[in-house]
């Protein structure tokens, strides 16, 4: 992906982050993060320190629109740290989003769901700051996971995926 495309499609999700999912309230039980997709399709061959960079900053500006006072820019951080573990080891490849062979539903779906998963616990977590109801923390944790993975994949296949020839 070019860094035109790149650029565009980053604005693109903090767009629908911002003006859209960020308005969409599930009493508190569900959060709809759609901008992590932007860490999660940095390229492979980016620089670790750059990459937790982009993810802090990604998540401060989400903190300031959306008056959250950090928890963004630590599980952005988070994830950005973690990025590294689920990537392929021997990729020779430039990005994950072109990256034919490894490709396959099951590949994006783990390594979206895992850090994705991630980050709603870190959220969450920072967010609640306690132990108690910690059944319904773990039902909130689920849920977003589960909702930010469903709107991760849809822009993924619809909008950031080549058409395979």
């Amino acid at each position: 992906m070019s860094n035109t495309k790149y650029i565009l499609h980053t604005i693109i999700l903090f767009a629908i982050q911002l003006f859209i999912l960020d308005n969409i309230q599930f009493h508190s039980y569900v959060y709809m993060n759609i901008y992590i997709l932007s860490i999660l399709i940095l390229p492979i061959t980016m620089k670790k320190t750059s990459v937790l960079i982009f993810a802090f900053l990604a998540g401060f500006l989400i903190d300031i629109m959306s008056n959250t006072m950090g928890i963004h820019a630590a599980a952005t951080t988070c994830i950005g740290f973690f990025r590294p573990l689920f990537l392929p080891n021997n990729s020779g490849t430039v990005e994950v989003a072109t990256n034919r062979r490894k490709e396959r539903f099951g590949w994006v779906f783990n390594y979206m769901f895992s850090l994705t998963l991630i980050f709603n616990v870190v959220l969450v977590m920072t967010e609640t700051f306690s132990f108690d109801n910690f059944g319904i923390t773990i039902l909130r944790i689920l849920f977003s996971t589960v909702v930010s993975c469903v709107l991760m994949l849809l822009y993924y296949f619809i909008a950031i995926k080549e058409k395979q020839k």
